[in-house]
């Protein structure tokens, strides 16, 4: 992929992908991505803090290779927040008002939700199973 610093919003990388390798080939490899990321929380989750009153951000640098399989290169326990470009000012702070809506600081949620702000629920006591149509499109997730 191409771009400055190579930070795309996910909508847009998923619609890239689908233009270049087809819906189910894009779906794929964000589950691939879903997956990596789920697994990787789970091999640290009993080292990890465990508050209800806290939350943590994590930022997950993922490499995609020619044939369309995700490659964790690291995980950042305090992702930068800077922006050195417009763009990626944008992208961090759509980023920090999506985190915002699902942390739920105001109390709107009933905890019962399967997505929030364009993000599914994908893991809750145990992975979350969806049965998506083939043409259907993900988007980001969320870890509860």
């Amino acid at each position: 992929m191409h771009g400055q610093g190579c930070k795309w919003e996910l909508k847009s990388m998923k619609l890239f992908l689908i233009s270049k390798h087809g819906i189910e080939a894009a779906n794929n490899l964000m589950h691939d991505i879903q997956m990596l990321i789920l697994r990787s929380l789970l091999a640290v989750q009993k080292v990890m803090m465990n508050d209800k009153h806290c939350f943590e951000l994590y930022g997950y640098d993922v490499m995609i290779d020619s044939d369309l399989k995700a490659w964790l290169i690291e995980v950042n326990a305090s992702p930068s927040l800077t922006a050195d470009t417009s763009q990626d000012y944008q992208l961090k702070v759509g980023m920090l008002d999506d985190m915002c809506d699902v942390v739920d600081m105001e109390k709107k949620l009933t905890g019962s939700e399967k997505q929030i702000g364009g993000f599914d629920l994908i893991y809750n006591n145990g992975p979350v199973q969806k049965i998506r149509p083939v043409g259907t499109i993900l988007f980001p997730w969320c870890l509860c």
